[in-house]
């Protein structure tokens, strides 16, 4: 029986970060988002990014409250989106 192995959503949201919103490579899943220069444009350009990976709306006003990836992991399982 073989196993598939999910790669963890803030492991996802980590990767999506580096490579598509040029975070740089030492971001870690705590790394605040402002510190990383990422204004109200780049959340919103995330959120979309997010919906569309998992499958369900995240909102840029979700992501600016939340403030890091691991936050934002903890406020979307909240609502029942697992990755």
């Amino acid at each position: 029986m073989s196993k598939t192995l999910t790669v963890p959503l803030s492991d996802q949201i980590l990767d999506l970060l580096v490579s598509e919103f040029d975070a740089p490579a030492g971001t870690t899943v705590d790394t605040e988002f402002k510190l990383l220069g990422f204004d109200s444009l780049i959340l919103v350009e995330l959120a979309v990014a997010l919906s569309s990976l998992l499958g369900a709306e995240v909102t840029d006003d979700e992501l600016q409250e939340a403030g890091t990836v691991t936050k934002t992991v903890a406020h979307l399982a909240a609502r029942g989106i697992h990755g």
